[in-house]
């Protein structure tokens, strides 16, 4: 059995990981693009489907039924034909069942997505027509079952959608959006490389809309949990979606200045993780530089002996550059994107 799965490009190594301890199987996961990879693994699908509603770094699931290298030219469209036809789409379609297909396609090629949606189309229709004898209905607004079509440079996958339409990185309990929310799959990836441990506690300084707080306190078995902004709107907005998780008992939420956490809290912390503002719209650089500076400084006043900071940010250079000063050292580095945007998750301890 062979799943496509789609995360944060620069991320696909832990969302193998956390198939394998998901899913309870160990997997040979390959990374066809950025952002995509292939997880083959034994199982039984009936068992499978269940577990992936659980998976808190994926975006998107598909069932692999077919898959072949593929041409750029207009010939591609023909191989598409045949490997979608040959997949026995029918299996998955009755007389009631709709589907529609979810194309994508990534490289340079001789035709568009809709050229790959329309071919694929026909292709399920011609076969359940020739296997069954009846033609199926497409909705593509509200379809029963979703095929995906994706085109990868030279290789064409064909795949039945089992993590259904909506991206699970869309979790349902954010009401409130901060306009610079991080997403809930980078949040529980950066805990994830922070290695979060049991009976630990986690600080966001930064916590805008709660995101990283609440991904804490929700997948990972921690002891407490600060969520701190300055802004009193993020705050009530970060409160208001941990009462829509059902988290805000499981976290303490504290009006103030990132700068000042040696006077905010007075426990120590094993983990500090955040987004911090990247510079782009909001802060000058000699603003931000003000922020991490006074950031760092006192977050090295509250770490534990095994304490670390772990930050995503569009100003490495930056932050590294501060962090260093501080004397801090710098454990690891890893470039990812956050939408169109390359960043870094950095972690830092003091040495």
């Amino acid at each position: 059995m062979i799943l496509l799965a789609t995360t944060n490009p620069g991320l696909e190594d832990l969302a193998a990981r956390e198939i394998e301890e998901k899913l309870g199987a160990k997997i040979k996961y390959e990374i066809v693009a950025g952002g995509r990879l292939t997880a083959e693994f034994p199982g039984v699908l009936e068992e499978i489907v269940p577990k992936i509603f659980t998976l808190k770094t994926i975006h998107k699931v598909s069932l692999v039924l077919n898959e072949a290298k593929i041409s750029a030219n207009k010939e591609g469209l023909k191989i598409i034909y045949d490997v979608t036809r040959n997949s026995k789409p029918y299996l998955y379609l009755d007389p009631q069942a709709t589907f529609a297909i979810r194309s994508e396609r990534i490289g340079t090629h001789q035709y568009t997505s809709l050229d790959v949606a329309k071919v694929a189309g026909q292709a399920v229709i011609d076969a359940t027509l020739d296997e069954y004898g009846f033609r199926p209905k497409v909705n593509l607004d509200y379809p029963t079952i979703i095929f995906d079509s994706i085109v990868v440079h030279g290789r064409y996958f064909f795949s039945l959608r089992l993590s259904g339409e909506e991206s699970l990185h869309k979790r349902k309990y954010r009401v409130y959006d901060h306009p610079a929310a991080l997403k809930p799959t980078l949040a529980y990836s950066m805990l994830m490389i922070a290695n979060l441990k049991p009976g630990e506690v986690v600080v966001d300084p930064m916590c805008g809309g709660g995101t990283i707080a609440i991904e804490a306190a929700l997948g990972f078995n921690v002891k407490e949990v600060f969520c701190i902004d300055i802004s009193p709107k993020h705050l009530r907005g970060a409160m208001l979606n941990a009462i829509s998780a059902g988290a805000y008992g499981k976290i303490r939420f504290i009006l103030g200045d990132a700068r000042k956490l040696n006077e905010i809290i007075n426990t120590q912390a094993d983990l500090i993780v955040t987004n911090p503002p990247y510079g782009i719209r909001l802060f000058r650089r000699e603003k931000l530089r003000d922020l991490y500076y006074g950031f760092l400084n006192s977050a090295s006043k509250i770490l534990s002996s095994e304490g670390r900071i772990v930050v995503i940010t569009a100003e490495h250079a930056l932050l590294k550059n501060v962090a260093t000063r501080l004397g801090y050292s710098i454990l690891l580095e890893r470039e990812c994107m956050h939408g169109n945007l390359k960043v870094k998750i950095m972690m830092l301890k003091p040495m």
